[in-house]
């Protein structure tokens, strides 16, 4: 993109991501890059401004992750937080005398300065704040308990801050709008409505008279994207749903009425189930499922590229968050036999992603559907795949999702679903012992799935969705409900 960015390079840690998606809500546009990236690359970005943010170590440490001390020397406003700001004051010459706070809040008292511009006094939460000599040519702009909590080289326009912004709404908002409006200078174009007409006018300018094609998953990803090509280039986007075999109960019926009915696109159906349970035998791995079936697939769209005679480029729904999880490992950055690659929602977020659905006038039952893993059940059938497994957790996760439907619930909870592992468990049936295995049912609460907590869900229905599973799923002798967060742990299981 050649209009105003802003870069965030990342320390560590989840702050990168939720500083990002802030400053995009202030409609300025930024990318994350991690904080080692070469300076030639973050020059090349052409940045407005730069933010630091990050990282849970000791900055005074020698080994503390740092970013190049050119970076530091590009002339553009830089704004550090939290142990960036710190390390950032070791590499340019001050010292760090230690922790004097921890994990508490404190008043902050700003200065006058631009960075907080209708900032008043206020209580911030400090993960941690230290005692520190400052660089030469700094110098304070805000205190806290007597302490240097903000200090600034003016001339340079670089700013630090001994707390994350992102923590502190609603003026943490205010100093990021002050920081990319007033010091970057930096133009707020970014909306999802400007992002729809670029993209549709890069996809003509790049396509031209070619044509592309689509791997459908019914998921928001894949359809905004078959929303955007269809829009660009019309009928010279083919859109193909290869049924490996590992999607939800009903799903392969839904998506063709969907494509076919609703949005009046053709739609090639590939039936490839047993070419896929064949490739996962005796595979147990996730990220070896996942690397064999992202490749098949592949495999799958090559061939049906040959039967179309000309296509130029191969479609994907990567999204930024799967961009900053390298959810791509191993995968190729070409689309193989010459195709070229299109990615039209890589720079967005998953909320972003379904603000662009609803601007497409996609329907909502597609809009809003839950994340889905690109390899499907595959990878939430842990241990060797096999069809009685796979019609096990088919089953269990139909009525889970059943059960919270009819409860009104489906629009409050980020994700649900269920998982089943290897392990088989005691149970009794008609007064008898058996073993039998155990499901394992999820629901998280999500703004952006990088963070997430356990739903609390009603406990009569837990005891209903418990009841159901283990009456009507046979094989199936225990339900239990992971109530783990997310990041202590990842929402899916694998």
């Amino acid at each position: 993109m050649d209009r105003d960015k802003l870069v965030i390079l990342d320390f560590g840690g989840t702050q990168s991501r939720a500083v990002a998606r802030k400053v995009r809500g202030e409609q300025f546009y930024c990318e994350i890059l991690p904080c080692d990236t070469p300076i030639s690359e973050i020059r090349s970005c052409s940045p407005k401004g730069i933010l630091l943010t990050g990282g849970a170590q000791d900055a005074s440490r020698k080994e503390a992750v740092e970013c190049a001390r050119e970076v530091y020397e590009l002339g553009v406003p830089i704004l550090a937080m939290g142990y960036a700001a710190r390390r950032m004051a070791v590499q340019l010459g001050g010292r760090l005398m230690g922790a004097a706070m921890e994990k508490r809040t404190a008043p902050f008292e700003p200065g006058e300065d631009v960075l907080f511009d209708e900032i008043s006094e206020s209580e911030r939460y400090f993960g941690r704040l230290d005692v520190v000599e400052l660089p030469e040519g700094f110098e304070p702009i805000a205190q806290s308990n007597g302490l240097i909590s903000g200090f600034a080289h003016k001339e340079k326009r670089i700013y630090a801050l001994q707390f994350e912004v992102e923590q502190n709404d609603p003026d943490g908002l205010r100093i990021l709008d002050n920081f990319a409006r007033q010091i970057c200078e930096c133009d707020p174009w970014w909306s999802m409505e400007a992002y729809v007409d670029q993209q549709l006018a890069q996809i003509r300018e790049r396509v031209q008279d070619g044509s592309a094609l689509l791997a459908i998953s019914g998921g928001v990803d894949s359809s905004v994207c078959a929303a955007l090509l269809h829009k660009a280039i019309g009928r010279r986007l083919h859109c193909v749903f290869v049924d490996t075999g590992f999607m939800r109960k009903g799903e392969p019926a839904l998506i063709q009425q969907i494509f076919s009915d609703v949005m009046s696109m053709d739609l090639m159906v590939v039936n490839a189930r047993g070419r896929f349970m064949n490739l996962l035998k005796g595979v147990t791995e996730p990220d070896e499922k996942r690397y064999l079936i992202g490749r098949e697939i592949r495999k799958v769209l090559r061939e049906e590229a040959q039967k179309l005679g000309r296509v130029d480029y191969l479609v994907r729904g990567t999204t930024y968050s799967d961009v900053m999880e390298e959810a791509g490992l191993g995968i190729p950055q070409d689309g193989g036999g010459g195709l070229g690659i299109l990615e039209p929602v890589r720079p967005l977020f998953k909320d972003e992603v379904r603000q662009v659905g609803e601007i497409l006038g996609l329907p909502r039952q597609i809009v809003w559907r839950q994340p889905f893993p690109g390899a499907g059940l595959a990878v939430r059938c842990l241990g060797e795949v096999s069809e009685p497994r796979l019609n096990m957790l088919r089953e269990a996760d139909a009525i889970l999702r059943q059960e919270i439907e009819e409860a009104g619930l489906e629009k409050r909870i980020w994700q649900y679903f269920a998982v089943l592992p290897e392990q088989k468990t005691l149970c009794y049936r008609d007064g008898a012992k058996t073993c039998e295995h155990t499901m394992v049912i999820r629901a998280v609460s999500s703004s952006d799935g990088l963070n997430a907590n356990a739903v609390r869900m009603p406990y009569d229905l837990l005891e209903r969705v418990v009841w159901r599973i283990t009456n009507e799923v046979p094989g199936v002798g225990r339900v239990v409900y992971d109530i783990t967060g997310c990041p202590s742990a990842a929402i899916e299981w694998w």
